[in-house]
């Protein structure tokens, strides 16, 4: 996983000035609420960015634990926490999830569009480590990409700004492929692979751990012919699901 540090850090300056990345996601809350069958009394984000879930989840009166990467988005995370008044509900963590220590459990915890970096060992070695981070009967919410989609946009090519954006499909290992670069410097390219799991595919990797599958909901899909995205589309067309585990007791 040589390549996340710095495709992560490149990302962020591309799109440090895209106006989306100001804008709080509620509607992310309000999925995790909707998923929950009880409010949690604190969770942990993996992966936060910029801070839109995180800020957003405190504004909304949960105490929030988030770890990113990427130093420039912590930075631009504690001041959007700061800019809503809520810096007192969040502990913002600079640094590796897959180093991470936390001295008590969470309720529940969020991975939103981002499960799949690194090999399938990866994936289970963070599977162990979720069911580590969670107290019993809590649940994790997880964004996991599709191989039919991905399979299908392989040689997409899309352009916003002075950013061009490229997809490609691994057949072989079942990766999305994804590569950034500003058209005013093509040399500096980044690219990240995220691993494609079906359902099926996930639940094969929950064998290893106490976590289960209790249930998903597909999400949306891009029309990149009319450049429209519809938001909630069948599971064989949606370009990612997102799968509820829950903690079992051993």
């Amino acid at each position: 996983m040589e390549w996340v540090k710095e495709f992560y850090n490149r990302q962020y300056e591309l799109l440090t000035n895209n106006p989306l990345n100001q804008i709080l996601r509620d509607d992310l809350v309000d999925k995790m609420e909707d998923l929950l069958e009880e409010k949690p009394r604190n969770l942990l984000e993996l992966g936060g960015g910029t801070g839109q879930f995180a800020v957003a989840a405190a504004k909304r009166g949960y105490d929030v634990t988030v770890i990113e990467l990427v130093p420039k988005a912590v930075v631009r995370m504690k001041a959007l926490a700061t800019e809503h008044g809520v810096e007192d509900s969040i502990h913002i963590i600079e640094g590796d999830f897959y180093e991470a220590e936390f001295n008590h459990p969470f309720d529940c915890i969020c991975y939103w569009d981002g499960f799949g970096v690194g090999s399938d060992e990866d994936q289970t070695k963070l599977l162990h480590l979720i069911e580590e981070w969670l107290s019993p009967d809590s649940q994790a919410i997880i964004d996991c990409y599709t191989p039919w989609y991905w399979a299908n946009a392989a040689g997409i090519e899309m352009s916003f700004d002075d950013i061009m954006r490229q997809y490609d499909f691994d057949p072989y290992h079942c990766r999305m492929i994804d590569t950034w670069w500003s058209v005013n410097d093509e040399s500096q390219a980044v690219t990240q692979s995220l691993r494609c799991y079906s359902p099926a595919d996930l639940e094969l990797l929950l064998t290893k751990c106490t976590l289960l599958l209790d249930h998903s909901i597909p999400g949306g899909a891009m029309d990149y012919d009319k450049g429209e995205y519809e938001e909630r589309v069948p599971l064989h067309q949606a370009m990612s699901y997102t799968a509820c585990l829950v903690k079992s007791r051993p």
